[in-house]
Parts: C-alpha cells; structure tokens; sequence
C-alpha cells in the first residue's frame, strides 16, 4: 500500500499468519469475571467523564452521553465461537468466511488452523476504532433527534495511547489528522453507543507527492443479550490514495459478524490499561 495507508485498512489477509506463534507475557492480558468485567467499564466511564469536561460545547448530559457510549467500547473479548465474514467489494476471491474461537489464554484461532494473539487482532466484533485520537475539547452536536445524537470530533494530533497498536495506528494518522473525524451516534436517552465513524472529510496531500482521498471506518454496535454487552455485527472500511508511478489505490471492505456462542459462565480478557 501508498505511504502507511494500511494504518486503516488493517489487510484481513495478516489477521491470522499460517505458522505465527505469539507470546502473551507482556503482561497485558487479564482474564476476568463478568462482575470484574462491569467494574473495569465503570472505571472507564468515570476516566472517559473527566476527560470529556474539556468540551464547553456540551451540556453535563450531553458530556455523560459521550462518556456512557465510549465506555461500551471495551478491547476485551468474551471466551467463546463466532462467524467472521469478509467480503472484498472488488476482489471477491479474497473474501472468506472463517469461525473464530477466542481461548481464555488471549489467543484466537480460526477453522482454518491460524492463531493470533487477541491483542494484534484487527477487526474485532468487540472493539471499534480506539477513541484514544479524538479531540474532547472539540466536540459539537452536528444532529439531534427525538432518539438520537450525532457528536462530531477533530483528530487529537497529541493522544496518546498505553497500547502498542493504538500508539502505532495514532502516529500513522497523524499524516491527515487536519481533515480526520470522529462521529458518534448514540440513544439520546440511555447514551448507548448506535455508531463510530472515523472519516477523512476531505483529500488531503501525503509526502509532498502523495494524496489519501478517501478514508472511512464504521462500527455498527447491538447490545447483545446473552453476552450482555455491546458486540459489532458491522464494520466497514474505504480508502482511495494516490502517487506518482503507483497510480490510484482503493479498497473496500465489509466484515460481518454473527452466531456468537459463548461458554458459561462468560469470561473476558483484555488490556489493562486505560487510553
């Protein structure tokens, strides 16, 4: 790919390598209880809460709407099977279906004979693009409905983030950070989370020579009953950039979710550390 643009297309194909074999003893898998698991989303309500103060633009409310929605948006993954499917809208050969078993020792494995650590997973029924890169302090309301409302972001060219993989996907998109952001949709009457949209408004110049014309990533989240939490049936990921001798690249992806079978009782692994 063009310059880094694989920071947001995240290729499905390097989500499980045939043969790779990753340690988990850096010390940030955790596995957990569900009554935990409801502890560590209310510490990142609260986190989420203080760091939402700086945005003047918004009522206490509506501010408890953003920290309420993004704290559904948890890295952690119930032990259990799911369906994957990946649908490429121009190469349909790429495209699979793959069934997911998430192993209480932070490792997934597919039907296929691949494993990956959880962690450097990259499209996830569970978690949406990381909130760590949006700017609180520049949130406004761009919709409001009778059920809904639309906040809108810039891009934090500053965040930071204890996570590896955020800190290396929020350094990648500091590139076009000028014209990046963030929307989510969210119950205007419980706050749970409907959407997260990470879009490039504009094209933006890359290099000198370089253009990214198109980025958008969508996470359609549903509460889910039987896991009682927020899963992601629905992603979907563009990109159009362009350069001298490469010409125009662009990509289009669908990745579906479905048929979550868990054990009982439920258990849950993920970083520790709050963004």
């Amino acid at each position: 790919m063009i310059f880094g643009v694989v920071f947001i297309v995240a290729l499905p194909l390097t989500l499980f390598a045939d043969g790779k074999e990753t340690s988990i003893d850096a010390g940030d898998i955790v596995a957990s209880d569900f009554a935990e698991m409801q502890e560590y989303a209310q510490a990142q309500y609260e986190h989420l809460l203080t760091k939402i103060e700086v945005a003047n633009s918004l009522s206490d409310e509506h501010k408890k709407l953003v920290a309420t929605a993004l704290s559904k948006n948890l890295e952690g993954l119930p032990i259990c099977t799911f369906n994957q499917e990946i649908v490429y809208a121009e190469e349909s050969e790429r495209s699979e279906t793959r069934l997911v078993t998430v192993h209480d020792n932070g490792i997934l494995t597919d039907d296929k004979g691949r494993e990956r650590l959880f962690s450097e997973w990259k499209y996830s029924p569970f978690t949406a693009p990381s909130a760590a890169g949006m700017d609180f302090a520049s949130a406004t309301i761009i919709d409001e409905t009778g059920t809904d409302v639309t906040f809108q972001f810039r891009f934090d060219k500053k965040a930071k983030s204890a996570s590896e993989n955020i800190t290396e996907l929020l350094r990648d998109l500091r590139r076009v950070a000028r014209n990046l952001r963030y929307e989510l949709k969210v119950d205007s009457q419980t706050g749970a989370p409907k959407s997260l949209v990470l879009e490039l408004i504009k094209p933006t110049r890359v290099f000198v020579i370089a253009r990214v014309k198109k980025i958008r990533y969508e996470s359609v989240y549903r509460f889910d009953e039987n896991l009682q939490r927020f899963v992601i049936p629905e992603q979907s990921v563009e990109y159009t950039a362009s350069a001298p001798v490469r010409g125009t690249e662009s990509e289009k992806i669908d990745v579906l979710h479905s048929n979550f079978e868990c054990s009982t009782p439920i258990r849950y692994v993920w970083r520790a550390s709050l963004d």
